[in-house]
């Protein structure tokens, strides 16, 4: 009884914690910058903010008394989206050289997770490369589908 109460306090522990799971960035055809950053919640309420930044200044936040930088002022826009995603956008999106950005969640607790890249490098947005980026799981089923039909075919 104590082992098993013990192995619960413990998992819930664990489950519990705030994380960043993942850092996607696409070009879109007008050449802005779309970064979608998933995350765990930890509770349903309050609702996290999200901030992003690159090489440490702040881009934007969904946290409206945090002030973006003024390179980035009236070209970023930062929403929560369904399924414990957050998006940035970034308007004219230019520059060539690698940079760091990073996605920080804040809850009750605070996550970040930070990601090199540059614009010559990053695939062009579109639900499929979207969908691809997002999940490996799937990638892995669509390149294992010809193998399962052929095996269930024989």
């Amino acid at each position: 009884m104590k082992i098993y109460l013990f192995t619960t306090l413990c998992l819930l522990g664990v489950s519990a914690a705030q994380k960043v799971t993942q850092l996607s960035p696409c070009v879109t055809k007008e050449n802005n910058l779309r970064l979608d950053c998933k995350y765990e919640a930890v509770e349903p309420s309050p609702q996290p903010t999200c901030e992003f930044r690159q090489d440490g200044k702040v881009m934007g936040s969904t946290n409206t008394s945090v002030t973006p930088e003024p390179a980035f002022k009236n070209r970023v826009s930062v929403v929560i989206m369904p399924d414990n995603m957050c998006r940035l956008n970034l308007t004219g999106f230019s520059d060539d050289k690698p940079r760091n950005y990073t996605c920080i969640i804040k809850q009750k607790k605070t996550a970040e997770k930070t990601s090199e890249f540059q614009k010559k490098n990053l695939a062009t947005c579109s639900a499929i490369s979207v969908l691809f980026q997002n999940s490996t799981n799937m990638l892995l089923i669509v390149m294992l589908l010809p193998v399962l039909l052929e095996h269930l075919s024989a």
